[in-house]
């Protein structure tokens, strides 16, 4: 089957027009970055203070690469499909509303957790909020915008991922010396508590004004509606053409493994073999993840757009091959840097390639399948992702240094090996995507030679 012999999706007109509708599109597109900031500052403030929470709570590096990985994953992997369906049928802005709600709430449980029980349910619930946000705020923006600017409004969208990671471990790192300082001590109830829960407590407060801000946004008319898809068109469509939209949707959890073991083990390498405090081992990462952020996602989604207005939709996954170019070089950096600038470099090199092969898979992905099965394809992506990457990433990495001689020297070798090993793996996946998409460039170029066209442009 192809996507040739599946309904083709009926474009459905929009209630206002593109001009009118820019200005909801960019006050939905600005505050959905801040919601996808806010929760991924709840998903990595812990990553800066793990040696405190595990002497205060008695546990093991194993234990706390669960609390980052497993604990989180396992919801955010059961979760996410069914909020991906529930955004494909009903009120997104709400779905969103809700999921913030929750993962906020839970993000305060972990601060006031006392064993790794507690903490670990808490991780739990976090997981289950965060897995309404992407799937319902990607489908929301792409009926906001036309096909020819959805590269640039997903990018802005997907640049809060690095920011929340930066805020997590570079203004984290900046709050925590204020605690040290005394800057909460006169703060009720807060200022008893130890300085790590202080800071994750922090993190969680700022999701509740943000759900005014959320009320605010109007749900807009669903585009290229085909009809209510029953689970078995869903997995048609996610099959067809030989699994293109399955490989796609997979590959992203093949690097993840990468992606959230060195987001979870790098500044904690810092602090132990370059004897950086939190705030400097912070800063570190998040210089890197914030810059390879701003250079991956608007400039990745702008080229990936001027490449569908030269050659068409099919060609847009050819940037990807670039992309995982880049995560091999980064990977490879990692077992040579010698010194937390090279560290950072090699950080930097990796999220370059891994932001930008994001931003372009994910459109790719919403302009692969209908309207009525864009959450839930978004959403089967980041339960993967979930369930391969994040939960195996975090605690692939300790059980690796392990089997290597040296504390110091085997975390880094790890970080190494299992990035290298990730980026391979994504490398094989994505590999008959790419493929398809270059035939797809070289017939366009053929066409377009032969005619002596000067330009085209897609819708």
């Amino acid at each position: 089957m192809t996507l040739s012999d599946l309904p083709t999706p009926a474009v459905q007109p929009m209630t206002a027009s593109p001009r009118a509708a820019e200005p909801r599109g960019f006050y939905a597109g600005s505050v959905l970055l801040v919601a996808l900031l806010l929760s991924y500052t709840d998903r990595f403030i812990l990553n800066l203070v793990v040696d405190p929470i595990r002497a205060d709570l008695g546990l093991s590096d194993v234990e706390i690469s669960l609390l980052q990985g497993v604990g989180f994953a396992i919801i955010f992997a059961v979760a996410g499909p069914p909020c991906g369906r529930l955004a494909d049928s009903v009120n997104r802005r709400n779905v969103i509303a809700i999921g913030v709600l929750v993962w906020s709430s839970a993000t305060l449980a972990c601060a006031l957790a006392t064993n790794f029980a507690g903490f670990f349910a808490a991780r739990l619930a976090v997981g289950l909020g965060e897995a309404a946000l992407v799937p319902a705020a990607s489908s929301l923006l792409v009926d906001l915008v036309p096909p020819r600017r959805r590269g640039v409004a997903l990018g802005l969208f997907t640049l809060g991922a690095s920011l929340g990671i930066g805020t997590a471990l570079l203004f984290g790192g900046l709050v925590l010396r204020w605690i040290e300082a005394g800057l909460f001590d006169a703060w009720p109830l807060v200022g008893r508590l130890s300085a790590w829960r202080r800071l994750i407590l922090i993190a969680g407060l700022p999701g509740f004004p943000l759900l005014l801000l959320l009320l605010a946004i109007a749900e807009p008319a669903r585009q290229e509606r085909v009809g209510p898809l029953p689970l078995s068109g869903v997995v048609a469509r996610v099959l067809a053409d030989g699994g293109s939209v399955l490989r796609v949707g997979t590959v992203k959890a093949a690097l993840g493994i990468g992606d959230y073991g060195l987001i979870a083990w790098l500044p904690t390498l810092l602090q132990r073999s370059q004897k950086l405090t939190p705030l400097e081992a912070g800063s570190v990462v998040a210089l890197a993840i914030t810059a390879s952020g701003a250079l991956a996602t608007v400039p990745a989604g702008a080229l990936s757009d001027a490449f569908v207005r030269r050659w068409g939709t099919p060609t847009r996954v050819v940037l990807l091959f670039p992309c995982y170019g880049l995560t091999l070089v980064g990977a490879l950096l990692v077992f040579l840097a010698n010194g937390a600038a090279l560290l950072g470099l090699a950080y930097f090199i990796w999220a370059v390639g891994s932001i930008g092969a994001y931003l372009i898979g994910q459109v790719v992905l919403q302009e692969s399948v209908p309207n009525e099965m864009r959450a839930t394809t978004i959403a089967l992506s980041l339960a993967l992702t979930a369930l391969i990457g994040m939960a195996l990433g975090p605690t692939l990495v300790p059980l690796v240094a392990q089997h290597l001689a040296g504390e110091q020297g085997g975390l880094q070798q790890a970080l190494g090996t299992v990035s290298l090993g990730s980026a391979l793996l994504a490398c094989v996946v994505i590999g008959p995507p790419i493929r398809s998409g270059i035939r797809a460039w070289r017939a366009r170029r053929a066409v377009r030679a032969g005619h002596g066209l000067g330009s085209d442009r897609a819708s």
